[in-house]
């Protein structure tokens, strides 16, 4: 293989130029031809009668050695992967109890399935004015674009995503959006995105998986998936900074799990990502985490519209019902107090929450088909949100 600068010109090839294959003085070279080489210790005769003597020959013939064997080891090192040399100007440190990131990490018991999903998760390390706090992105656009949680990003000094070999790499946050409580993160790898599903027809009952990192007893990082089922779809945060935002339950385990961790469907596509680890895991959903992230990629902030309206979740998780219409708010003359939305733009909505979340990752201005459900008939209203007051 030829170095950057080292081509040769066409035709300059080997044997190419006459000039360069006439006889060399051996004094000027390091290699003899036996011929060359005096049978004896003492002295000999070269080409020309010029005297050689044995213990010179000996030694070009060593240091002719050592040339070609270190030769061979520079071609070795050239040829070598990169991935195989540290980089010396990567950013962070090393420490000794740093795990492995998933990009080179061990799957445990891995299904096919989530294989996928499972290249598209890095480890991210943050240190804080609280201290130091773990977390996993999920990549969500080419260009190293993570999502995660903004939780542990509270008193944020720097932020690193773990490498192979516990390489900790400078990443950075691109914004955070406080009212759903997400994060886009910049990291140093262009890490596969993630195959992602809406969880729209998601139905409580259906089976998901649930990917962890752990690391139990060593510094490399085990990834590890965990079978579950749908608990519930659509019930709200109820307090902290994403109050009122929609979450999924599952009956997944929620031990050795860290904020961002995602939930799958029985596909392996990624329809949700752990918004807290306390009780009973709960994910803030994909159409969510999509839609704040796609914002704060173009332009570092959610813009998203408002309709005016407060209500109630209908009853079995049947829609989001009216309960009042805000003064000058589009909903005005256009919904009353009773009817149920049950559709965003042909996509289910089941509760208040998940109407919130619909209509938040949309700008204002934008003309949306809302199903509405009154008195047993479904009708289809098109309402153009506005800014919020």
């Amino acid at each position: 293989m030829r170095e950057p600068g080292n081509e040769q010109p066409e035709g300059s090839g080997e044997g190419t130029d006459q000039s360069l294959r006439g006889w060399i003085d051996p004094d000027d070279r390091l290699w003899r031809h036996p011929s060359e080489l005096a049978a004896v210790a003492g002295l000999g005769h070269g080409p020309g009668g010029r005297p050689v003597r044995a213990h010179h020959s000996r030694l070009m013939i060593m240091i002719g050695a050592a040339a070609l064997v270190a030769a061979g080891v520079w071609v070795i090192v050239l040829l070598s992967p990169a991935s195989d040399h540290p980089s010396s100007s990567a950013e962070g440190g090393v420490t000794s109890d740093a795990p492995m990131s998933t990009l080179t990490g061990t799957a445990g018991a891995i299904p096919e399935a989530a294989e996928a999903a499972s290249r598209s998760m890095v480890q991210l390390r943050a240190v804080t004015s609280h201290g130091t706090a773990t977390m996993v992105g999920v990549a969500v656009a080419e260009g190293g674009l993570v999502a995660t949680t903004a939780t542990g990003l509270a008193g944020l000094k720097s932020v690193d995503m773990v490498g192979p070999g516990g390489h900790l790499l400078r990443a950075s946050v691109i914004a955070i959006d406080h009212n759903s409580d997400l994060a886009l993160v910049n990291v140093p790898d262009d890490v596969p995105v993630a195959p992602f599903a809406d969880d729209g027809t998601l139905t409580p009952g259906a089976n998901d998986l649930t990917l962890t990192m752990t690391a139990p007893s060593s510094t490399t990082l085990t990834l590890h998936c965990t079978p579950g089922a749908v608990a519930t779809v659509g019930s709200a945060v109820l307090s902290g900074p994403a109050d009122g935002m929609p979450v999924i339950t599952s009956s997944g385990p929620g031990v050795d799990q860290e904020e961002g961790d995602p939930l799958l469907n029985s596909t392996g596509d990624v329809i949700g990502i752990l918004y807290t680890s306390g009780g009973t895991p709960t994910f803030l959903p994909t159409q969510l985490v999509l839609g704040v992230s796609d914002d704060l990629r173009s332009t570092g902030r959610v813009s998203h519209g408002w309709l005016g309206v407060k209500g109630t979740n209908a009853p079995a998780a049947g829609g989001a019902e009216v309960g009042s219409v805000m003064a000058g708010s589009p909903a005005v003359g256009r919904l009353s107090p009773g009817e149920v939305i049950v559709g965003v733009e042909s996509i289910p909505v089941r509760t208040m929450a998940e109407l919130r979340a619909r209509l938040y990752v949309l700008p204002p201005a934008t003309t949306v088909a809302l199903s509405v459900l009154d008195d047993g008939v479904t009708r289809v209203l098109d309402v153009t949100l506005s800014a919020s007051p």
